[in-house]
């Protein structure tokens, strides 16, 4: 094979391959880190919902504004601790990966000379056994056969070939001894009884990793300064600077840090801020290669081709990034911890004396300008061989210095391994008692502590579950265990000591949206609304479910109110931010469509919340969907929730008699909020000047426990025929009618013109034409007047003639702040003889109900008739009629549905209604009427 070819291939095999796999596993280290860091152990917002009252309509009553509340959702986003997710694909792939690497460079420690062959045997011998490959039960339980068969499969193939072929090349050996070791443990796995054996070997060969792991940290110790002390010869050569004062400064900045951090690590100092330490790792291991070109140049290896040690490296670099990345997907804490420390002993030991051998063997060579790197490693070798010995020495100085913490770390760690194992494979006793006693020997451990209390939980031994929480708190609580610990504590109706362990986890993790967030939300049940803000405007600048519960606490507290949050197109804050709007009476920028959500809480808010705005498709469409929930509804409080919902719907589409029938049905169904209900209809009632009947459900409001009565209530039920109740009313619950309204006088004085025009609005729908314009005409003028007129063209304009429908206009018209366009419109269409097919003002559009399948406002009697004179089916028309008379008492409006009811063969229920009529209206008025309709 050509050189030139073959040395092109060792390129692609032996560094190309470690190269990609250390990128690889140095991107999903920093993914990991920066990214995914919650995914191993979870914390997550858990949603809930609270109601405010939003007006969905506002009545001007001239003298009396009353405002028809209904509830808006809003949406809260708690964060709570879950269990520990499995991380089955991620240990598959860190296991494959690393035995690959492992296997490769098993065929490059093949080509070493005896001694070095020997010692590099005894090192994977030594790997294999802490392999945990035994636990795939070959043979036997406590059985040693597959150690047996592995050490053969990978020690034996590389034996023979160094001993009787060292002839056979490189690519050869690789391809004989690396697929018997792949296939050796392949076998093994499949041969084996235990359950998921190849999750099992790839969770146990964690431990060989980090044996190859602190190998390699030993062997980069010094790279850092190795690295700039390279980098400096270079830009002096031929210059001739004194760059050993550059290597002194930097080499005392670098060891200054490490000690600080090492004291951070140790307990002894409390740095403001944690960092990482991997990225150090990674930095270190990228320059370490130059460091390794060096010694491959410069001292004869146990190897004939540069390209072996360079690969090793790689290797080395490779399966150390795995198991970094290892640690942080697993959440394992102390295989962390691990790292950390052996990192910060490492780099310190061995940096502190490779500075120490640069500056006793080459103080003046360095500052000449000559090329000091190319014999950095040959006139002193056994130099640098007792600084290798010095700093092992340091470094078991740095390990008694922090009480031998990394003895703990690597067991614990271990322990680690096995308890995700029987985590993975739905095993959680065994997980459970394993995560206990890894926490009991190493405390700073957060998953294992979590998952044991929270496996607790599942298993309903909440006693001891406490226990652990407090242990917890007691030594070095995590976030992940404060959230835990206080969410649970407020579950048990603890509201105090929730409280208290999040503003100490506050105190030792300053600045935590999680906690923030948290706190924030048990500050507003209490009622602490400027605590409340304060805490959760810190946390919204930091996490998007914060902002979203900011809003949430403007509209709940009324707080900084006026304040414009940006909600990013989130789906939680546009929830609360509808809600915000409906409370201002803005409409809203944007639209909610209750596909965006699968939570049936969250689809239930963002059908109340825009139906509250301003509903975007047809009626047909959204009871449709309504229909869809109703049927999905897991408790009765979402089914009672999605038919108020139903009502506004209906209400906001003009149909105010299918929203009165609804609330009809629910005071039947749900007694307990009969008079909730009650109330409701009786504001809908208000808005449609119908007096009698919005009484009579105060009335019957009270009577199922409604008790928010107000002044202005007062002269409905005062004008409403119970005037009496007015009176007990506003005694009982000490409230005084309005000024207008002297309550206790009121029969005996005459009445003043603000109760003239109440009473005339009360008198309104049952009134003749001859009533109505008389009184109107003889009234003096009022803010009111121009109300009631207008009430007039809109309920009593099929009683007009077209002067009078004139008249009524140009009167409007005169006054300030009218929509001149819809009465023109509205006086326009009463005129007409047809019904029209589409009218240009919003308001008109809405009073006459376009949509199919739906009818006009029955208070609004002469679209109700326009509609039924265009229906050329007699029954239709009946059931159009009958329905509007239902609500409406207006006498025409009777008149025309008994004649309907004569011509479809239902004249008893036409005389019953004559006769019910005659209630209100005397007997030769009726008589005209029917002659009129003739």
């Amino acid at each position: 094979m050509p050189k030139q070819s073959l040395e092109k291939k060792h390129h692609i095999i032996y560094l190309g391959l470690p190269i990609a796999l250390s990128v690889i596993g140095s991107f999903l280290l920093l993914y990991q880190y920066f990214f995914a860091w919650n995914e191993a152990l979870p914390i997550q917002a858990e949603i809930f919902s609270e109601m405010i009252e939003i007006p969905l309509d506002i009545y001007n009553w001239g003298i009396e504004r009353y405002s028809l509340d209904v509830e808006n959702y809003l949406v809260f986003q708690n964060f709570e601790t879950l269990l520990p997710t499995t991380q089955i694909p991620k240990t598959l792939a860190f296991g494959i990966i690393t035995w690959l690497l492992i296997s490769l460079g098993l065929s490059l420690i093949s080509t070493f000379k005896r001694y070095h062959f020997i010692a590099a045997m005894a090192f994977l011998i030594f790997l294999l056994t802490i392999s945990g490959v035994n636990a795939l039960n070959i043979g036997g339980i406590s059985s040693n056969l597959a150690l047996i068969i592995l050490l053969a499969g990978m020690a034996v193939p590389a034996m023979l070939i160094n001993v009787f072929y060292d002839h056979i090349s490189l690519i050869k050996r690789t391809l004989i001894i690396s697929p018997i070791a792949i296939i050796t443990l392949l076998g093994l796995i499949l041969s084996s009884s235990a359950t998921a054996p190849l999750l099992l070997m790839s969770e146990n060969i964690s431990l060989a990793g980090m044996a190859i792991t602190a190998i390699f940290l030993l062997y980069i110790g010094h790279s850092l300064i190795n690295g700039f002390f390279l980098l400096l010869t270079k830009l002096n050569q031929g210059i001739g600077l004194k760059i050993s004062w550059h290597l002194t400064v930097f080499t005392v900045l670098y060891i200054g840090c490490l000690v600080f951090i090492l004291l951070d690590l140790t307990g002894n100092l409390e740095l403001p801020f944690h960092a990482p330490l991997f990225p150090l790792f990674l930095l270190a291991g990228s320059l370490g290669s130059l460091e390794t070109q060096s010694k491959v140049k410069q001292i004869n290896q146990p190897y004939s081709l540069p390209i072996i040690g360079k690969s090793l490296y790689w290797i080395g670099f490779g399966i150390s990034t795995m198991v970094f990345w290892k640690a942080q997907f697993s959440a394992n804490r102390p295989l962390i911890d691990f790292l950390e420390h052996w990192t910060v002993y490492t780099q310190m030991a061995f940096s502190l004396l490779f500075f120490m051998y640069l500056l006793a063997n080459f103080t003046g060579f360095m500052n000449s300008g000559k090329p000091v790197a190319d014999v950095i490693y040959r006139p002193k070798f056994f130099a640098y061989h007792h600084m290798r010995i010095g700093s092992i020495m340091a470094l078991f100085s740095l390990i008694v210095f922090s009480d031998a913490i990394i003895g703990p770390q690597i067991s614990t760690s271990s322990t680690n391994f096995s308890a995700d194992y029987y985590y993975a494979t739905d095993r959680p006793t065994e997980a459970r008692i394993l995560f206990e006693n890894s926490w009991i020997r190493y405390r700073k451990n957060e998953k294992a502590k979590v998952a044991t209390i929270l496996l607790y939980l599942k298993e309903n031994q909440s006693t001891i579950a406490k226990k652990h929480m407090e242990e917890s708190l007691e030594w070095s609580p995590s976030v992940h265990e404060i959230i835990l610990a206080a969410n649970y504590a407020h579950h048990k109706n603890r509201y105090f000591d929730a409280v208290f362990y999040l503003q100490k986890g506050l105190e030792i993790f300053p600045d935590n949206s999680y906690l923030e967030n948290n706190l924030a939300l048990l500050l507003s049940k209490g009622n602490k609304a400027q605590d409340t803000y304060e805490l959760i405007s810190k946390a919204a600048t930091k996490n998007q479910s914060a902002r979203a519960n900011m809003i949430g606490l403007q509209a709940k507290h009324l707080i900084n109110y006026d304040d414009k949050t940006p909600h990013n197109n989130d789906l939680i804050a546009q929830i609360n931010l509808m809600a915000m709007n409906n409370l201002r009476g803005d409409l809203a920028a944007f639209h909610l469509q209750a596909d965006q959500s699968k939570d049936i809480t969250v689809k239930q808010a963002i059908l109340r919340n825009q139906w509250s705005n301003n509903p975007k498709k047809s009626l047909t469409e959204d009871l449709k969907l309504l229909e869809e929930l109703e049927e999905g509804a897991k408790t009765t409080m979402d089914l009672k929730q999605l038919k108020i919902s139903r009502v506004i719907r209906f209400y906001q589409s003009g149909q105010i008699g299918e929203a009165l029938k609804h609330l009809n049905g629910l005071m039947l169904d749900d007694k307990s909020s009969a008079g909730y209900y009650h109330a409701l209809a009786a504001k809908i009632l208000i808005g449609q000047g119908d007096l009698e009947k919005s009484a009579k459900e105060l009335v019957l409001a009270e009577e199922f426990g409604f008790r928010n009565f107000n002044s202005s209530l007062i002269p409905v039920l005062y004008y409403g025929k119970q005037r009496p109740k007015a009176l007990e009313i506003a005694k009982k619950y000490d409230i005084n009618a309005p000024d207008w309204l002297d309550l206790p006088t009121a029969e005996a004085t005459p009445a003043n013109v603000d109760m003239q025009y109440f009473q005339f609005l009360s008198e309104l729908l049952k009134a003749t034409k001859q009533d109505f314009l008389q009184k109107i005409e003889t009234l003096p003028n009022n803010p009111m007047k121009p109300i009631l007129a207008h009430e007039i063209l809109l309920k009593k304009g099929h009683w007009l003639n077209k002067q009078e429908v004139n008249t009524l206009k140009d009167y409007l018209l005169q006054q300030n702040g009218i929509d001149e366009a819809y009465i023109q419109e509205l006086s326009q269409t009463l005129l007409s003889d047809k019904y029209p097919a589409s009218v240009s003002s919003p308001i008109l559009a809405h009073s006459m109900a376009f949509q199919e399948d739906l009818t006009p406002n029955p208070y609004n009697a002469p679209f109700v008739l326009m509609k039924a004179a265009q229906t050329n089916d007699p029954e239709v028309q009946y059931e159009l009629l009958r329905n509007a008379a239902d609500f409406n008492p207006d006498p025409i409006l009777w008149i025309e549905m008994i004649k309907t009811s004569e011509k479809i063969g239902l004249g008893n229920y036409g005389q019953a209604a004559l006769e019910e009529l005659s209630g209100w209206v005397d007997q030769q008025t009726v008589q005209n009427l029917r002659v009129q309709s003739q």
